[in-house]
């Protein structure tokens, strides 16, 4: 059975850990009739957290894929993870979906991942929902939690469903759209609408009231009508909050205790009936020209593509999921990888239901589906039609923030574990694996230690690989500080012809920014033209063999002022090794100093933290350029901080703030060192090179 492309309703779970994602994702199956009983985590069971790493931690590590049919629409669930390290899994979630649904606890309110994560989805101008959960639990409160959003996103919240009671009074939800109360259903038993209970009439009656006025103000000709009327009929609500949700101009505010299957089906309605559609939103693209085009999804157009997910099972293969932009993709068809250029035939198309694949005949345009065993597609690839050449925008994702270096302990089994680390790098972009060859080191990059070990203890345990981690060294620099002059004369004679060439250069500083500047300033030709190419060979290497620890050079203009050359042993080769010589007798008189690498850090925490947060980095000698209050308790901080200062910073934050924060970093510039730091450093790279 397929789905037109307004029939459709891709929507991400998002939200801080432990707010309920995957027992939502569970009720909404169960409601939807895909299993007959909804698993609680606890059981390893569910149909989102099935790898066994997440079945062990208790956690969602990977975005799921499920579906449902409801209300004669197609709902696409992606269940996203709720954990900081695994923030690349969140993209690829939001990139797929055209609404959010946006979780937060009952009892604890906004908190840091939902405001870091809500601002990904403000960066995509995207539609969202709150659904405020576990209102069953000690403490919980709606209107502390309304509140709080209220509070911390300055964008008009509408109330759609408030619950009956609160805590250990809880009893159900009321739809302000329906005009109808669900009751919490007894175990395993599906809500079903009911008269609101007399004693809410007042309260309903109040929020009912804010909800008209938030749907009148989504069109125009419902305001004129309310202004007349007074009210609203239930469809005109509708269409007016899908207005406004469809325009980023309200978030509809719903509630319920999933673990109980309470507000679940209210969820579900206002999913099929409120939230947008494919149709009409735009996806960026460049054509085969390079030039940027924009693209509506459509049906009618030939076939495109784009894969957001890329998985591998060890029983189906390769796993690439993808999104339909333009006409529909069927089986035993052919298809260009707009990314290689190579023709893939599809020789199947499925669906899922998080590990379980459900075979399908054909995805229209706005649909999510699943390509298995294409061995040339990867994340960001597009897929089209043979006469289509153009290749959608890839994923935003951030760097990575914490790197080790790896080898194995056994040195015969390195190969084996680069495929492994190789693997994994494919199926997650926010894992990077690098062979610095300046350190001549393996250094494996995450987006924190949690998501490092996970990967680390699954090549353990699948590989039966022993592994060696270490912090990785720093890709320091140095450059020149002030101008210097040097010739150097290369000669060698050792029978028939010799070797012979001298050089004389001028070095002076500049932008670090830039590697280097070459300038032949000869006038009159001391030096033939043919051997300048030779002495920049030999400028660079001495360059990249760096002065004072073996670091790569940079910022450096070589000026060639003159000059000689035999006119039998002068070569290519003796000249470069002419330029090399000259310009290591000038870092003699050049003041040559260390680079480290500053990166650039944003801190999200609790502002009870904050004194010990600045003091920690001051003790790592960083600046603090500025502190924004978030909301709510909750502080940035932007700093700059050396990279080598960084190594160990994801658990020095959890051990400070007791695992509450999070931060985000990236490389910013180079800045010189000298006196302890510099000599610290010259000493640990003359020891490697010892060991070596």
């Amino acid at each position: 059975m397929s789905f037109s492309t307004n029939a459709i309703r891709n929507i991400a779970l998002a939200g801080h850990g432990s707010t309920g994602k995957t027992t939502v994702v569970e009720q909404m199956l169960f409601n939807g009739n895909v299993i007959t009983k909804a698993e609680s985590v606890d059981t390893g069971r569910t149909v989102s957290d099935y790898t066994e790493e997440e079945i062990a931690r208790k956690i969602s590590i990977h975005t799921s894929f499920s579906n449902l049919v409801w209300k004669d629409k197609q709902i696409n669930i992606l269940d996203t993870p709720g954990a900081a390290d695994f923030v690349g899994e969140v993209v690829a979630g939001f990139r797929s979906a055209e609404t959010g649904i946006m979780l937060v606890a009952a009892d604890a309110g906004v908190q840091i991942e939902t405001m870091k994560l809500w601002r990904r989805l403000d960066a995509r101008n995207m539609p969202r929902v709150a659904f405020i959960n576990k209102m069953d639990r000690e403490r919980a409160s709606f209107d502390d939690c309304f509140a709080d959003l209220k509070d911390k996103f300055k964008i008009p919240l509408v109330p759609v469903t408030i619950p009956i009671g609160e805590g250990n009074s809880y009893k159900g939800i009321i739809n302000l759209i329906e005009n109808k109360a669900y009751m919490v259903p007894a175990a395993g038993e599906k809500e079903k609408a009911t008269d609101i209970p007399d004693e809410m009439a007042d309260i309903v009656a109040e929020y009912r009231l804010t909800c008209i006025e938030s749907a009148a103000e989504g069109d125009d000709k419902l305001l004129e009508k309310y202004f007349e009327e007074g009210t609203l009929s239930e469809d005109e609500i509708r269409h007016g909050l899908n207005e406004g949700l469809k325009r980023n101009k309200i978030v509809p505010v719903l509630c319920g205790a999933a673990k109980s299957n309470s507000g679940i089906t209210s969820l579900l309605n206002f999913i099929a009936n409120n939230a947008p559609s494919p149709e009409g939103i735009i996806e960026r693209a460049v054509n085969s020209n390079n030039e940027p085009i924009e693209l509506n999804f459509d049906s009618s157009k030939p076939a495109s593509a784009f894969v957001f997910k890329t998985a591998i099972d060890q029983f189906s293969g390769r796993l690439s999921f993808i999104k339909v932009v333009t006409g529909t993709f069927v089986p035993d068809t052919e298809y260009l990888n707009e990314s290689t250029g190579k023709k893939e035939r599809i020789s199947k198309i499925y669906k899922s239901q998080g590990k379980k694949l459900v075979e399908i005949k054909i995805l229209e345009a706005g649909d999510i589906g699943i390509m298995t065993k294409v061995e040339s597609a990867k994340t960001n690839d597009s897929f089209g039609s043979l006469d289509l050449i153009l290749k959608y925008d890839p994923l935003k994702l951030p760097q990575p923030v914490h790197s080790v270096a790896i080898s194995a302990e056994n040195k015969k089994e390195e190969d084996k574990l680069n495929q492994f680390l190789l693997r994994f790098a494919e199926q997650d972009l926010t894992f990077q694996v690098k062979y610095d060859s300046e350190t001549k080191e393996t250094v494996v990059s995450s987006m924190g230690e949690l998501h490092l070990n996970i990967i680390l203890n699954n090549i353990k345990e699948k590989g039966k690989i022993g592994l060696e981690t270490r912090k990785p060294r720093i890709a320091y620099r140095e450059t020149i500080t002030k101008s210097a002059n040097a010739e150097y004369a290369h000669k060698k004679q050792s029978g028939g012809h010799g070797q012979y060439g001298k050089v004389m250069m001028e070095v002076k500083p500049i932008s670090r920014d830039e590697h280097m500047h070459f300038v032949n300033a000869i006038k009159g030709g001391s030096i033939s033209k043919g051997y300048m190419p030779g002495i920049e060979k030999g400028i660079l290497e001495a360059m990249e063999e760096g002065f004072l620890a073996g670091y790569p050079v940079v910022g450096l203009e070589a000026r060639i002022i003159d000059g000689k050359e035999h006119p039998v042993d002068s070569s290519e080769m003796a000249f470069k090794l002419a330029g090399k010589g000259a310009l290591k007798i000038a870092f003699e008189k050049a003041a040559v100093k260390l680079l480290e690498p500053v990166m650039n850090l944003k801190v999200f925490c609790e502002e009870q933290y904050m004194g010990d947060i600045l003091s920690d980095l001051s003790s790592k000698r960083g600046r603090v350029i500025g502190q924004e209050p978030l909301g709510g308790g909750i502080l940035e901080i932007d700093a700059q901080v050396p990279q080598g200062e960084m190594l160990n910073y994801s658990v020095d934050l959890r051990s400070i703030t007791s695992g509450t924060a999070s931060f985000e970093m990236e490389f910013d510039h180079y800045d010189p060192i000298s006196g302890v730091i510099a000599d610290k450093v010259i000493a640990e790279s003359k020891a490697v090179k010892e060991e070596a």
